[in-house]
């Protein structure tokens, strides 16, 4: 029960952290945008070895996913949805894992484009 309250205590403020990541996050695609080819790898394989390819203006997906999903799941939102503290703490867990998630799939594709430069 404890771990509970602390993941409904610290939600908010683990979010506002990924809200400013968008700042630095947008600044670093559009300096890999100006630099970059014209096509991009944007899909990868198990292997690492890029599968699929597209336009370079899919780099600003990161920055967009990772604006619009700490909006859409705020602790305000969780709450007027949901009453019950366990099924709002699983709710948040699982969009922080979310969001880890792609942090570090964006972390793998960064650096796979400052490789192309």
């Amino acid at each position: 029960m404890k771990f509970l309250m602390f993941i409904d205590r610290v939600y908010s403020k683990i979010q506002a952290f990924f809200l400013l990541l968008v700042i630095p996050i947008t600044a670093l695609s559009i300096y890999l945008y100006l630099r970059l080819p014209k096509w991009i790898p944007v899909k990868f394989g198990f292997d690492f070895n890029p599968t699929s390819w597209g336009y370079k203006s899919s780099i600003f997906i990161f920055p967009i996913v990772l604006l619009i999903l700490p909006l859409f799941t705020s602790k305000r939102i969780m709450t007027s949805q949901e009453k019950l503290l366990t099924r709002r703490v699983s709710a948040e867990v699982i969009t922080l894992v979310v969001l880890v998630i792609l942090i570090i799939s964006m972390i793998g594709a960064y650096s796979y484009y400052f490789s192309m430069i």
